[in-house]
């Protein structure tokens, strides 16, 4: 692992809780060692949620959600921002591929 993928963990000591507010946008939370015991924030028309995940394993967190997290025994995960999160890149202009540009052509015609 590189020193910057190592800066970007999160890690929880045995025991250890932490609520997050999730957001602005959304998030995926994705474990990379050890297991987490998730509770996401309920409301009066759903009930809160208990979540464990095991290293490899991620989940989708809705912007303006509330998660606790502790580890058992413990953890280390990240937190990330999917593209779709930001705005400026989800609202950016499709730049084609030169390739895909050629592949729409019919014919090429030889300069004369």
């Amino acid at each position: 692992m590189s020193n910057l993928q190592e800066q970007a963990l999160w890690r929880l000591a045995s025991g250890e809780a932490l609520s997050l507010p999730i957001g602005p946008g959304a998030r995926e939370l994705s474990v990379s060692e050890g297991r987490l015991w998730l509770t996401l924030k309920g409301s009066a028309q759903a009930p809160a949620q208990d979540i464990w995940l095991q290293a490899g394993e991620s989940l989708a967190l809705a912007s303006g959600s509330q998660v606790v997290l502790e580890a058992w025994p413990q953890a280390a995960f990240q937190l990330l921002v999917p593209p779709t999160a930001c705005k400026a890149f989800a609202s950016r202009p499709m730049v084609r591929s030169p390739r895909q540009t050629l592949a729409g052509l019919t014919s090429l015609q030889p300069a004369a």
